[in-house]
């Protein structure tokens, strides 16, 4: 079975239309862009803050800005792109509501993937050694840990209801990885290990 990262690539994949035009926030090497560039044939550029990622997407030959996304948007024009995405970024921004306003801005559809931090495992870890883990931090140890947000699935959506933001399609990953088109119940922040949304501006 393949791995929540790599059904979230092709979930991206089967959303954007070819040659549409694509905008990656904090893109890493460029995996994803990279595909999308040759599976799609879209016009992409991505953003990255880590020099090292910057260097292995030049290498793919990638469009790539050096830039931190939590200082907005502001080189891109309102409606510049067709999809903007943020793939396993949101716990790493200081900012989300801005973010979001600005993939909206300057984006037709904003994609984003959510780490719900009220799955079950995360749950009973906590219960069990009173901590929050590695495992639930993603990577590294609460001094040098990337991640600095934890957000529910429950709160993200009340979020987005909140803002107004219509959401145009979504993902959702259940234990054992399974992924399932719609989910709304009353244990969907238990049972939902991570999401991934298409939002649009709403109405």
């Amino acid at each position: 079975m393949l791995t929540i990262p790599e059904q979230t690539h092709n979930i991206i994949e089967g959303w954007i239309q070819p040659r549409s035009r694509v905008l990656d926030l904090g893109c890493g090497d460029g995996t994803l862009l990279n595909d999308l560039i040759e599976k799609k044939q879209v016009d992409g550029i991505g953003v990255e803050i880590s020099q090292d990622m910057i260097v292995k997407c030049l290498g793919k030959g990638i469009s790539v800005y050096q830039a931190d996304i939590d200082r907005g948007l502001s080189q891109w024009d309102e409606l510049s792109f067709d999809y903007v995405v943020l793939n396993a970024t949101l716990q790493v921004i200081h900012r989300p509501v801005s973010v979001i306003n600005e993939m909206l801005r300057v984006g037709r559809c904003a994609v984003i993937s959510v780490s719900n931090f009220g799955y079950w495992e995360n749950r009973v870890r906590i219960l069990l050694k009173g901590c929050i883990t590695n495992e639930m931090r993603l990577t590294g140890s609460w001094h040098d840990t990337p991640v600095i947000r934890f957000v529910c699935l429950s709160e993200f959506r009340s979020f987005l209801y909140d803002m107004g933001v219509e959401v145009l399609d979504a993902r959702f990953f259940l234990p054992f990885d399974i992924a399932v088109m719609k989910t709304r119940t009353p244990l969907d922040n238990l049972l939902v290990k991570e999401a991934i949304f298409m939002l649009g501006r709403g109405k």
